[in-house]
């Protein structure tokens, strides 16, 4: 039994640190990954270089807030304002060809880089909504990935058929970008437990670990304070997922071994 558990957005918000970091010390969390396009991302990277047995990624943000590099040399990202543009507008953008392959490759470079000033050296990658999915993206990110030394791409396809729409979504899309990762190690099946319906509880997690290969199950614990409020839709989940992955039960039924990091 191999299974991988990831808690994502840290440096999201002080609170969404918080609870990751609980989660990784009460818990089963042992990788997770960085968002550097918050403020307080920088306090993220700092808090997780202390804690040894934490893996630390890179959560790749175009849609979010403001982008690492100049608005003006990435314009095809941005809106009027210079911020990130929706995920709604990235895609009609990203589809219709009017995102340019240059500013993706820069910013993802830029983001990378920024980890790395930190002290982090994310060699796992994963994105905010799922971003890197989309096959333009997917495109770029994977050339860039591999420049980069990156060893692990999160892949999100569920280990069940059928399990409602976004997950099909997330199925098809991982599987149109497959051509693009090719060569770069990821997980067999993917599981976020946060957008689950109906809710899984400890047990329920547990019990993913019996599905063949390496898995990984996705998670966004944390504190809700007015930072995340502001930065983000997923709010009072975020308390139940830190529930869930501090239960003892969980601890016990997966034990010592079970979970790894994505990149030893």
């Amino acid at each position: 039994m191999s299974l991988i558990v990831t808690a994502d957005d840290l440096g999201l918000s002080p609170g969404v640190t918080k609870g990751i970091l609980e989660s990784h010390r009460r818990g089963v969390v042992r990788s997770t990954s960085l968002i550097v396009t918050a403020d307080s991302s920088a306090e993220a990277a700092a808090q997780a270089r202390m804690e040894p047995d934490l893996e630390v990624g890179l959560h790749i943000d175009l849609v979010g807030g403001w982008p690492v590099s100049d608005p003006a040399a990435v314009r095809s990202l941005v809106d009027g304002e210079g911020r990130f543009l929706g995920l709604n507008e990235l895609t009609r953008r990203l589809f219709s060809g009017r995102v340019r392959a240059g500013d993706l490759a820069a910013e993802i470079r830029a983001q990378a880089a920024l980890a790395r000033s930190w002290g982090i050296l994310p060699l796992a990658w994963d994105s905010h909504r799922h971003v890197h999915l989309m096959p333009p993206v997917a495109r770029v990110l994977g050339r860039v990935a591999r420049d980069e030394g990156v060893r692990w791409i999160r892949r999100a396809r569920g280990p069940r058929a059928w399990a409602g729409p976004k997950q099909t979504a997330l199925r098809a899309a991982t599987f149109a970008s497959a051509f693009a990762f090719r060569g770069i190690p990821g997980n067999r099946w993917y599981v976020d437990i946060t957008s689950e319906r109906p809710r899984i509880d400890a047990a329920g997690v547990a019990l993913l670990a019996t599905y063949g290969g390496v898995g990984e199950i996705g998670a966004h614990p944390g504190y809700v304070d007015d930072r995340l409020r502001a930065a983000d839709a997923l709010v009072e989940e975020r308390a139940t997922d830190l529930a869930i992955l501090t239960d003892p039960l969980l601890r016990t039924a997966l034990g010592s071994e079970a979970v790894r990091w994505r990149v030893p």
